[in-house]
C-alpha cells in the first residue's frame, strides 16, 4: 500500500509550479478526481498528461491510476474520520464540567443501548444455568480479564465457585468434566482469535458456552449456546473502550443480581452473618473484653 500520498501532496516538497497547480486542484476538488483521466486532469490544471505522470512519480506513485485509487481511498478515510470526530463527546477544549457530563453521557448511552439489545427469554435461560452451575469459568484477556476478575469476586461472594482463565487448560477442563460447568467467554469485538479458539475447544468437549461481546464477526457468536451482545460506540480517541467496558460490566451486574435474587433467603442470611461478624471484630475490643471478663467471673 502506498503510504499517505495526501500528506505528500500537502507538503509540496520540491514541487515545481506545475506540480503545485496539480496539487492545489487535487486538494480543492478531491471528490472530483475519481472521475478524471490523466489527460482530463492535465486540462483542468492547465498542464498536460505528461505533467500529471511526472507529478505521480514525484509523490512516489507508479502511474496515474494507482495515484487516483489511493488518493480516493485516503480522502474517503479522512472524511470518515472527520465524521467520527464529530461524535466525540470531548475535545482538547473541553472543560472539567464537560468531561464530567461527557463521561456520564457515555455511561448512560452504553447501559441504555445494551438494555435495548437484551433478549429476556435468553437472559432467563442463562440465569437458570448460572444458578444450577457447579462452576463458572470466565475467559478473558487484557481488559476483559479485569472485568472477569470483578465478576469472579461477585459470584464468589454469593457462594458460586468461579474461576478466571486467559486460555485453555485441558487438564483443568478434563478434571471437571463431570461437573455442571458454564463457561463465559468475553470479547469486545466478537472476533478475537483467542476467544474463538477457546470457544471451539470448549464446544468440542461439551461445555455450555455463554458469549458476551460484540458482533463484528458471527464466528464467535455462532459457537456459543447463548450470546449477550454488548454496545460499542465507534469513537476515535482512547475513550472508545468506555462503551464496551461499561456495557459488559452492566451485563455481569445484571447476571449477578439475578442469581443472587434466585437464592434470596440464603444470600440474605449470609449477609446478616457477615454484618454480625464485622460488628464483633471492631478495632476497639475493650467493651467485649470487659463484658466477657464480667460474665466469666459471675459464673
Amino acid at each position: 500500500m502506498i503510504a499517505l500520498i495526501l500528506e505528500k501532496i500537502k507538503e509540496h516538497k520540491n514541487f515545481t509550479k506545475t506540480d503545485e497547480a496539480i496539487a492545489a486542484f487535487l486538494l480543492e476538488n478531491s471528490f472530483e478526481v475519481s472521475e478524471l483521466t490523466a489527460n482530463e486532469l492535465g486540462r483542468k490544471t492547465f498542464t498536460s498528461k505528461a505533467s500529471v505522470f511526472r507529478f505521480c512519480k514525484k509523490i512516489g506513485v507508479n502511474g496515474y491510476e494507482n495515484m487516483r485509487r489511493q488518493f480516493e481511498k485516503e480522502i474517503t478515510e479522512r472524511s470518515r474520520l472527520k465524521e467520527l470526530l464529530k461524535q466525540e463527546p470531548l475535545d482538547k477544549k473541553s472543560s472539567l464540567k464537560e468531561v464530567v457530563n461527557g463521561v456520564h453521557s457515555l455511561y448512560e448511552a452504553s447501559i441504555s443501548e445494551t438494555k435495548m439489545k437484551l433478549d429476556m427469554y435468553s437472559l432467563s435461560r442463562i440465569v437458570s444455568k448460572l444458578r444450577l452451575a457447579d462452576t463458572i469459568d470466565i475467559y478473558g484477556s487484557g481488559i476483559t480479564e479485569s472485568i472477569a476478575s470483578a465478576a469472579k469476586f461477585k459470584f464468589l461472594s454469593i457462594g458460586k465457585d468461579c474461576n478466571v482463565h486467559t486460555g485453555v487448560n485441558e487438564h483443568y477442563i478434563m478434571a471437571n468434566k463431570n461437573k455442571r460447568t458454564i463457561a463465559i467467554l468475553l470479547s469486545f469485538t466478537g472476533q478475537n482469535p483467542g476467544a474463538i479458539r477457546i470457544a471451539k475447544y470448549l464446544k468440542k468437549v461439551g461445555v455450555f458456552l455463554l458469549g458476551i461481546g460484540g458482533t463484528e464477526s458471527s464466528d464467535f457468536k455462532d459457537l456459543c449456546d447463548e450470546y449477550i451482545e454488548t454496545f460499542n460506540k465507534a469513537l476515535v480517541m482512547s475513550m472508545e473502550v468506555i462503551s464496551p467496558y461499561t456495557s459488559m460490566m452492566y451485563i455481569f451486574d445484571m447476571l449477578f443480581a439475578a442469581v443472587l435474587i434466585k437464592d434470596y433467603e440464603r444470600n440474605f442470611n449470609n449477609s446478616i452473618d457477615v454484618i454480625q461478624n464485622k460488628f464483633i471484630e471492631q478495632p476497639d475490643k475493650t467493651f467485649y473484653k470487659e463484658y466477657l471478663e464480667k460474665n466469666t467471673s459471675a459464673k
